[in-house]
Parts: C-alpha cells; structure tokens; sequence
C-alpha cells in the first residue's frame, strides 16, 4: 500500500469514528482556519463586538510573528445574530464543512451551553470566554475550558458592599436565562452567608422592556438594595424606570450593562452610583498581568477606545490556545486538548490553570460608576477608589 493510501485509510477510520482530524486539514497554502460563530447581530452584538475586535487582533500579530508553528492563520468569523439555534448550524458547519483547525467560542452562556453539544461530538477542544455559567462545567465534557470567573461570583462584590452599609433587605431580579439564573443563585448565596434577607427574587421573562410593576413592588418588599442579574437594555430601563419613579435604593448593582463602555455615556447622570461587575479591566499598574500595557495600547491604537473586560476575555483566551498550539505540537484535537487541559499560562487576562472539571480560579472585580467613570471599589486589594455608599437619592444627584 502506498503512503498516500495508508494516510486515506487512516482518515476514513477516523472519520467513521466521528473524529474530524485537524491535522489532516491543512491547505496547499499552508494555512490554518480558525473559525466561530459570534453574535454580531442581535442582542448580544455590542459584548459580542469587542471579543471580536481582540480576535482579529490576535489574527494579524500571530501572522506578523509567522503565523501559528509555520501556518499562517486564517479567520471564519459567522454571525450567530444571537440566536441559540443559528449558532448550532453554523458550528455544524465550520466543523463538517469549513474544516476548520480550531474553534472559537460563542458569546453568553445560553449559546455555549447549546453550541458545546456540537463541539463534544466532534471532539473540538476551545476556550470559552463568553460564558460564565458553572453548570456548563458540571456535565462531564471534555473539550470545552474556562478562562473566566463564574456567574455565581457577579454579584459577590455588590452584596459584600451592601452588608458594609447596613442593607438588611434586598431584592434579586434577573432575566429569565441560562446566565442570570446562575448570577442569581450566587447572589442569594452570598446574601444568605452575610445575613442579608431576600425579600424579592423575580426572574423577568426575554426582552422585557417595562419594569414599573416589578419595581414598584420591590419597594413595597421593603428592599434597600436591588441585585439585577441583567443585560444592557433591561439595566438601562430599570435605572431609567427608578428614576422617573423617584424611586430611591441604598444600592443597585447590575450583572453586564455597566461593564460597556457605552452604558455611561447612554444614561449620563443616571448611571451614576450603579455598581457592576468586570471580569477585568485596563488597569495594568493595579492587576499586573504580563503583557497587559502593549495590548492595551495596540487595542487602544486600532480601535480608538480602551479595551474592556469582553475585549480582554478573548485576547486571553487566544494567548492561552496559541500557548496549547504549541505545547500540541500541532492542531490535533486530542492533543490540544491534553495541552489545555494541562498547562499554566500568564495572559493579558491572568492566570490560566483548570481543574479537572476544565474551570479556571479567575477572580473578577466590583467597580463603581463615579463622575462618568467605572471605578474599581472592591475588592480592596485592587480598589482604586471608595465606594459612594449608599447612593444619593435622585433629586441629591
């Protein structure tokens, strides 16, 4: 038998066996397809925007450093338009058809939940960074990493904050999600160890625009502080809804909409005060991750505006996939996937290093909007500032 023949045999076993050899999918003009399906359209396109602004970046410096082991990198970026069932066909696709050597993640937990079913059966290993929900970590798959900290810890910050200033009562609201629900669970863990009672926990249904109702009652609850496990749209309409209400909370501290860049600048005085929760954030004398200045000019350089935590996930994660490449030796899938599940990287982001079930030990941080800024106020070792607790009331501000 021939080489050629030999080689032929051993795809077909592999491709029998359900495997999609990466190896084997190497073009004529020695390139290497790196491919995902993220939300660039849809609810979750302005998050969802800036990881793929970090992921063309990385393209081009891996290709201006020679490309990844010799092979220059070529990207496939789909757009999911932050629909679940969209993004499973286009997996389905850039594994069968597009035969791409490795994967990129989806944005939000709900799509990565979905997606990563495609991604165990084709034994695609990827690292996640636009999903935090522990419980995708908790089904025994093999090929999917987190980089990280899970939605359980988004609102640990804010409730530490809340018993500092005597809140007694509090309220959990969030939209019914895969994402919220867990951020939810954690704050009512949180609040339960520090002795502060729920009086309110209320899921919202997808895309709930009003919220007088939900707020109005509450208030009524007796609620001092609001732990609001939501995304842009819902926190902007709930803070403006408390506003034209006159409705006056100790503290509000919301999951995601606070964490973009362009949340201050939509809701001006009224984003004041809010607390929120960054994975990460361009503060590299306070965080001291390796690399975090150049990354942070380049982003800056390019794209006009300093990265934000979304933007610092995904160059993260890329750091830690080229550092597995190369441990790999190559793009095999289970040997990529031996190496993240092995190694210990120093990103832009942080440390990398999982346990057994894939999850990293990444810590993220509470900051608070002060003056038109996000401000670092916990924890201490990394805080910038105070907090300016409790929030004044509105006709103070």
């Amino acid at each position: 038998m021939t080489p050629i023949r030999t080689l032929a045999g051993a795809l077909g076993v592999l491709l029998l066996a359900g495997a999609v050899p990466a190896w084997a999918n190497h073009r004529p003009n020695n390139e290497a397809l790196i491919g995902g399906a993220i939300s660039q359209t849809g609810r979750y396109a302005e998050p969802a925007s800036r990881q793929v602004n970090s992921i063309k970046m990385w393209v081009d410096e891996v290709n201006a450093r020679g490309g990844l082991l010799g092979h220059k990198v070529r990207l496939i970026l789909l757009d999911d338009k932050s629909d679940t069932q969209t993004s499973i066909k286009l997996y389905e696709k850039l594994i069968t058809e597009d035969k791409v050597d490795l994967i990129l993640g989806p944005y939000s937990s709900g799509i990565t939940e979905a997606v990563t079913n495609v991604t165990e059966r084709y034994k695609m290993p990827f690292v996640a960074y636009g999903a935090a929900s522990s419980p995708i970590w908790e089904k025994g798959r093999r090929y999917i990493f987190n980089i990280v900290a899970v939605a359980e810890d988004y609102q640990k910050g804010a409730v530490h904050l809340a018993k500092q200033i005597g809140v007694k009562k509090a309220a959990i609201i969030g939209e019914d999600s895969l994402f919220p629900r867990q951020a939810g669970k954690g704050a009512k863990d949180w609040a339960k160890q520090l002795g502060i009672e729920i009086v309110i926990e209320e899921n919202y249904p997808l895309k709930q625009t009003d919220f007088t109702a939900l707020l109005q009652k509450i208030k009524a609850a007796g609620a001092e502080a609001v732990f609001s496990n939501s995304y842009f749209a819902d926190s902007a309409a709930q803070l403006r809804q408390m506003h034209e209400q006159n409705m006056n909370f100790k503290l509000y501290c919301s999951t995601i909409g606070p964490a973009l860049p362009n949340f201050p600048e939509q809701l001006g005085a009224t984003a004041e005060y809010v607390l929120g929760f960054s994975q990460w954030e361009p503060l590299p004398k306070i965080l001291k991750h390796p690399g975090m200045e150049e990354y942070i000019a380049n982003y800056e350089k390019r794209f006009g505006e300093k990265p934000n935590y979304h933007a610092g996930t995904a160059y993260g994660a890329l750091q830690v996939t080229e550092a597995a490449v190369k441990k790999a030796g190559g793009f095999d899938s289970e040997k990529l996937r031996e190496a993240l599940a092995t190694i210990e990287v120093q990103t832009v982001f942080g440390r990398y290093k999982v346990d057994a079930k894939g999850m990293n030990a990444h810590e993220g941080i509470t900051f608070q909007v002060l003056r038109g800024q996000r401000r670092v106020v916990w924890p201490e070792k990394w805080a910038e500032t105070k907090a300016e607790l409790p929030m004044p009331e509105w006709s103070k501000r």
